[in-house]
């Protein structure tokens, strides 16, 4: 099984050690995913603070493709709304559909995207 990792786990892992044993296993068995938006998210502030050890961690670890279908974005964001699910982020849907269309693990802390992932049916690993 394959796991794509959230940018809410990578910033726990490298700044804080968190969840090393899980994160470490993921890399190990070359099971751990990321994909452009999660690096959109992570790499341009690691660059500023010029934290070379992280930009080379995240950018060996392998990127599944990113393809965006923007009427099923709209489409959750307004079954999201109806169902009282209000402030959810459209990356958020995207790193969602996109764990949804690689059949990945969506691995985060974000309560968001654990609801997401239940209104999507896309497996979620709580951090």
């Amino acid at each position: 099984m394959n796991y794509l990792v959230d940018s809410c786990i990578w910033i726990d892992f490298f700044g804080q050690k968190k969840h090393f044993k899980t994160v470490a296993k993921f890399l190990f068995n070359n099971s751990a995913r990321v994909n452009e938006a999660i690096l959109a998210e992570l790499l341009p502030v690691a660059r500023l603070r010029k934290e070379q050890q992280f930009i080379e961690c995240i950018t060996g670890v392998p990127v599944v493709p990113l393809w965006i279908d923007w009427a099923e974005v709209e489409d959750i964001q307004l079954r999201c709304l109806k169902a009282g699910l209000n402030k959810l982020g459209v990356l958020d849907i995207i790193i969602v559909q996109n764990a949804q269309q690689n059949n990945l693990t969506l691995f985060s802390t974000d309560k968001h995207m654990r609801l997401l992932c239940k209104e999507m049916k896309v497996k979620f690993l709580n951090g």
